[in-house]
């Protein structure tokens, strides 16, 4: 896995990274909009279009930087902006249409060393063997580590910051609603001076249905965060702390009151079966301890937590991300056994406190 070292404004940023990705977005381009054809009720490259086109008018008005961070990319990259608008919000399009995801999976775990987080980022197969990680640092923000897909806004896939924040997501999908793109609001909350400044972005309504953990070393706190609106929802925000026991967390509403059933368990999808596996750890006192322990858990194959594309085409296991936010570290393991070099270590340390 490459790892990109960042700097400058959002324009400049997004011009660099696009100028690092460019052979990957036309690949990821063309694959996400055959992707979204097949497997969501979208219907037609148009109306994708249209949809992206509400989403950046959205995002003007809540995260204007972002558009310039786009604007760099695809200039950077050598596309259309609106073909980086499509690659920026397909989830959010895909949101709209698809209602049963099956993709991450999140363990944390108290240590002596302060809270140790596992997750595995499992998306759509066209970024197998793409990702990147990328030390970023814009003027007048915290630096921030993260794992990234190409084309989309960067931290989406786990980020560590300078002033210890880490943010992981779990998508949680019943009854989206459209409005602000949840993306667009987590790449701002990753750059957040603190945890209370990055729920508050992620928690910005209108938002869509989904569930992040989110952790500040400074303190040593973690929280387990699900958001909706008032359609979906009898609450905007639920935050649920778990005290000094280990939490985990994957794709299906664990704490909010619903409206209606929850799609991911009416269609019986794995986050129920990924959920009891690793609440079968927890039970047991069986949970890993060690950043080596929690990368080995979850990069290894079991179908289940780890999924290659032979095994689940729709959604794979892309990376490995284990965060330790009260140290500063970050490690990440390629899940492409292709990759020159799988494994990647990012660490602040101490001294990015002061």
């Amino acid at each position: 896995m490459r790892k990109l070292v960042i700097r400058g404004s959002f324009r400049s940023v997004g011009v660099q990274i696009g100028e690092e990705t460019a052979a990957d977005l036309p690949f990821v381009r063309d694959r996400t909009i055959s992707f979204l054809i097949e497997n969501a009720a979208v219907g037609s490259l148009r109306r994708m279009r249209q949809l992206a086109s509400d989403y950046v008018e959205s995002t003007k008005m809540a995260f204007p930087e972002a558009i310039e961070y786009m604007q760099g990319l695809a200039y950077g990259g050598g596309l259309a902006f609106a073909d980086i608008a499509l690659i920026a919000f397909s989830e959010e399009i895909r949101t709209e249409f698809v209602s049963s995801p099956e993709k991450c999976s999140t363990l944390a775990v108290p240590t002596a060393q302060g809270w140790l987080i596992g997750h595995n980022e499992d998306y759509e197969p066209q970024y197998f063997g793409k990702m990147y990680a990328l030390d970023l640092e814009i003027p007048g923000f915290p630096r921030v580590s993260s794992l990234n897909f190409p084309g989309h806004f960067p931290c989406l896939a786990g980020s560590l910051n300078q002033r210890h924040v880490a943010i992981l997501n779990n998508s949680l999908w019943p009854e989206a609603v459209p409005g602000l793109s949840k993306n667009a609001m987590h790449f701002r909350a990753a750059l957040a001076v603190d945890m209370d400044v990055a729920i508050g972005f992620l928690a910005r309504q209108p938002a869509l249905t989904n569930h992040y953990t989110v952790a500040w070393g400074e303190q040593d706190d973690l929280l387990g965060l699900e958001v909706s609106n008032d359609k979906t929802a009898e609450e905007r925000v639920i935050t649920f702390d778990p005290g000094r026991e280990p939490y985990c967390h994957t794709n299906h509403v664990r704490f909010l009151t619903l409206k209606s059933e929850d799609p991911a368990v009416t269609v019986k999808n794995h986050t129920l079966d990924r959920l009891a596996k690793l609440e079968g750890l927890i039970d047991r006192g069986d949970v890993p301890r060690t950043p080596e322990a929690m990368l080995e858990l979850f990069s290894t194959n079991d179908g289940l937590l780890q999924r290659t594309p032979a095994q689940n085409p729709t959604s794979v296991t892309l990376a490995t991300v284990v965060i330790r936010p009260k140290t500063g570290e970050m490690w990440i393991r390629d899940a492409d056994p292709s990759a020159a070099e799988r494994d990647l270590y990012l660490s602040f340390g101490r001294s990015s406190l002061n």
